[in-house]
């Protein structure tokens, strides 16, 4: 029997907008009230990395082994999606602004290597490694989307 989603908005989460728990300490949560059916994507820096990790950006993510850990997370997901988009729900991607890994228009890039710092990162447009990844493979599907993000400073 198909699902009753035919025109529901299905909002697709990164998952510390959720959990703020998995955000590196320090950082606040962002507020974030989703309506509807929700779909909370996993958290490839926490699950990479582990929560004590350290604030990192895009470019010292940006790596082969980190881009297949990320494909990975991303298929199961990207199955899913498909199927409800399949079924008639449209679905609104929600990232990070200035995240490495889920930001959508912006993302961080600094720290390029060597001893730890106060060293200061910025934020630049592009996408995190993980949404890059993930709208891709939904575009690679065929699968329609629109894609933001919340967070802005």
């Amino acid at each position: 029997m198909p699902c009753n989603c035919r025109s529901e908005e299905i909002t697709v989460a990164a998952h510390c907008l959720l959990n703020p728990l998995t955000r590196v300490r320090g950082l606040a949560p962002v507020p974030f009230q989703p309506e509807g059916p929700t779909v909370q994507l996993p958290c490839p820096e926490a699950l990479y990395l582990g929560l004590e990790r350290w604030a990192v950006t895009r470019n010292q993510l940006d790596v082969p082994q980190f881009r297949r850990f990320c494909r990975t997370l991303i298929e199961p997901y990207a199955d899913l999606l498909q199927m409800l988009a399949h079924e008639g729900a449209s679905l609104r991607i929600v990232g990070l602004a200035g995240s490495p890994s889920c930001g959508v228009e912006m993302t961080s890039s600094g720290y390029t290597g060597g001893l730890p710092c106060g060293a200061e990162h910025v934020h630049v447009s592009g996408r995190g490694v993980f949404m890059e990844e993930l709208l891709a493979e939904l575009e690679l599907r065929g699968v329609p989307f629109r894609a933001e993000e919340i967070g802005k400073k």
